[in-house]
């Protein structure tokens, strides 16, 4: 399983605001990560594999939090979600289907 590029975006946005000079970003990077947190619940609710691969590159789910998880749970927790992706079959062109 490729994991890909990751943020950890609920510390990126904490790591902004503590940047002297940002308090005027405090308000919109509140209501982004409450946002945030909203979209994460949903997908939640939705369960499904490729939307949770793409929370957990965020670090929207708590099983890909790099502050509360080994990289070996959270590899653990991409490669269970990728095996719930359904393989599917590559297309035929053949052109004889449209003779």
């Amino acid at each position: 399983m490729r994991l890909g590029w990751k943020v950890n975006t609920p510390g990126l946005l904490q790591e902004v605001l503590r940047n002297p000079g940002t308090s005027i970003l405090a308000q919109p990077m509140l209501i982004f990560a409450d946002l945030l947190a909203q979209v994460a619940d949903r997908a939640i609710e939705l369960d499904d594999p490729q939307l949770n691969i793409l929370m957990m590159r965020l670090a929207l789910y708590d099983q890909a939090d790099p502050t509360k998880r080994s990289f070996k749970e959270i590899r653990a927790a991409f490669d269970a979600q990728e095996k719930r992706i359904p393989k599917v079959l590559p297309a035929h062109s053949s052109a004889s289907h449209y003779s």
